[in-house]
């Protein structure tokens, strides 16, 4: 019973963080049916590139300093030591945010070039290197705010997290809607918007922590946060490739109309990811606090299933009424992005239960082992998407997203299991993942011409049989006790 209140700790600080992250992703939802009535497919698909390369560049801006901070924090015993790891990992990181930042924008010609290079040919009527310049300004306020929102969930504050994240998402909302539809500066106004939201969620987070950041590191603490982060940075690199290369796949080989088409149902799919974020934001220091413990292999197991069985009931309805949700949010002219959803997400859910499989390569001081699980993956995934986005399109983008994902997943598991056993059902999870996307296919090919209620009926019918599955292969008796007990008690402030 220790071990449920411990998973009761972890849903309530996973609620917290939920509203946060999941306010941040509706406003991005809020935003794409304002946007793409505004502007036209191709004009989404420029936003879309652009935010490709300032993605890859975020990487190296903020070189995971962030993983080292939460490692070392957890491991120092004195308060002393716990300090000097903040103030270190604080000026580390606002060193190379400004460098990588600078030479963004110092080398955006060179950039756009890159950007160029399609079968389609050079893209017009736009300055992309403005774009590219005004996007660097906010990648450097981006990159500070997460590495100090980071530190609050180390000090147990998601309140004060929660407030950092609304200090960036209503800012960011304001000014973007001002900039578009009230200047009328066009896709500019997207990343203009995107730099005021994280100035002011940078300089918030930087008032509640300011006591802490001004004590001086020491030079012992410095070079072991670099250690343990560095050697993530290929995984950082390789991860980002996994979720964007087939953007840049579609940008070489496709159109920019189906650049946005995908990016449209890219972002619908990208809303489980928003929850099961929220998720992983409570689970890593909770992992991290409970790894000395005799019973952590037993709670991280029953983490795992907790995982499963709450995001694959949200994967189910999300997959399932992919194509009312897109006929109801989005113009006529986006409605092919219905067809990526069910594999988006699904690759969106293997992508958070990765996160959890990982537990014993970082608890084991071993963060190595995920650049290799990545590495291996993107071997299968860059000819994937070179073979199957000229091949079949946009859908061959979702097919090889979904492949690299799933075989990430193998792999972590793999070099997980052999460094920190741990008892997952691991299987069983390919399995309902298989049957479910079968049911999601079905329905997509056999509802074409039926009307909107019609069509959310058949949805809400396919997400059940999906939830059925679930209970079928992941819930025993024990179980049904174990969640009856922690929901009863969830509200409750007594320990369990």
């Amino acid at each position: 019973m220790r071990s449920l209140g411990i998973l009761k700790r972890l849903a309530k600080e996973s609620a917290i963080y939920g509203i946060s992250t999941a306010m941040g992703r509706f406003v991005y939802l809020l935003l794409a049916p304002i946007l793409t009535r505004i502007f036209t497919p191709e004009d989404y698909g420029v936003i879309a590139l652009i935010q490709l390369a300032i993605g890859f560049v975020t990487i190296f801006g903020g070189l995971n300093i962030s993983s080292g901070i939460g490692y070392h924090f957890y491991k120092a015993d004195k308060e002393e030591d716990k300090e000097k790891v903040f103030a270190g990992g604080f000026w580390v990181s606002i060193v190379i945010a400004c460098l990588i930042s600078g030479a963004f924008a110092f080398f955006a010609p060179q950039i756009v070039k890159l950007l160029q290079m399609r079968n389609e040919g050079p893209i017009l009527g736009h300055d992309l290197s403005l774009y590219v310049q005004v996007g660097s300004l906010g990648m450097f306020f981006g990159v500070m705010q997460t590495c100090l929102a980071s530190m609050l969930r180390f000090l147990g504050k998601p309140y004060h997290y929660v407030v950092v994240q609304l200090s960036h998402i209503l800012p960011m909302l304001i000014a973007t809607l001002v900039f578009v539809t009230v200047f009328e500066i066009g896709v500019l106004g997207v990343f203009l918007g995107g730099v005021v939201g994280a100035t002011c969620g940078f300089c918030v987070a930087f008032l509640m922590l300011a006591g802490r950041l001004f004590r001086t590191p020491a030079k012992l603490v410095l070079l072991p946060v670099l250690l343990y982060a560095l050697p993530q940075i290929p995984a950082t690199i390789l991860n980002w490739g996994q979720t964007q290369i087939g953007r840049y796949c579609i940008n070489l080989f496709l159109s920019l109309r189906e650049q946005g088409i995908y990016s449209v149902g890219f972002a619908i799919a990208s809303s489980l990811i928003m929850l099961t974020t929220s998720f992983r934001l409570a689970y890593d220091p909770f992992a991290l606090s409970v790894m000395k413990k005799p019973e952590a292999p037993s709670i991280y197991a029953k983490t795992y299933k907790l995982y499963v069985c709450v995001f694959g009931v949200m994967l189910s309805f999300l997959a399932a009424l992919g194509q009312p949700l897109v006929q109801i949010i989005f113009p006529i002219s986006y409605l092919d992005a219905h067809r990526l959803i069910p594999l988006l997400a699904t690759g969106f859910f293997y992508m958070g239960a990765s996160n959890i499989l990982a537990t014993g390569i970082w608890v084991s001081g071993s963060p190595v082992f995920t650049s290799y699980a990545q590495g291996l993956a993107f071997i299968l995934l860059v000819p994937a998407n070179l073979f199957l986005v000229p091949a079949i399109g946009v859908l061959g983008g979702a097919v090889a997203f979904l492949a690299g994902n799933l075989a990430y997943n193998l792999f972590v598991y793999r070099f997980a299991q052999k460094l920190f056993p741990i008892p997952y059902s691991y299987w069983r999870t390919h399995l309902w993942a298989l049957g479910a996307n079968l049911m999601f296919l079905g329905s997509t090919e056999l509802t074409n011409g039926l009307n909107l209620l019609e069509l959310s009926a058949v949805g809400i019918l396919i997400s059940c049989f999906c939830i059925a599955l679930i209970w079928i292969l992941f819930l025993n008796r024990d179980d049904h006790k174990v969640f009856k007990l922690f929901l009863q008690n969830l509200g409750r402030n007594e320990p369990i």
